[in-house]
């Protein structure tokens, strides 16, 4: 199934929270931080129908309260708006 976000979003799979430490220590689900970032699956367009500077496979951070948490063949994703969209890491 290929799912294109309309307007300015952008579909992203976070990244799974730490369960352990690097020591071996378990983390329960209750103190896991909750890191806002994740791979880009697929970009919308601008208004004008320009692209926007991202692609499928870049690692995001992001930010905002506006995403929309959606569930897709049994994996977690979520729509973004592209302005908070903070920083593409390479």
């Amino acid at each position: 199934m290929t799912i294109i976000p309309i307007g300015e979003r952008v579909l992203i799979r976070p990244k799974e929270a730490e369960e352990k430490t690097k020591s071996g220590i378990y983390i329960p689900e209750t103190a896991q931080e909750k890191k806002k970032e994740g791979t880009v699956v697929s970009v919308g367009t601008r208004d004008d129908g320009t692209a926007l500077p991202l692609k499928p496979g870049d690692h995001v951070i992001y930010g905002g309260y506006s995403a929309d948490k959606v569930e897709i063949e049994s994996e977690n994703y979520v729509f973004v708006p592209f302005k908070d969209v903070l920083a593409k890491i390479e």
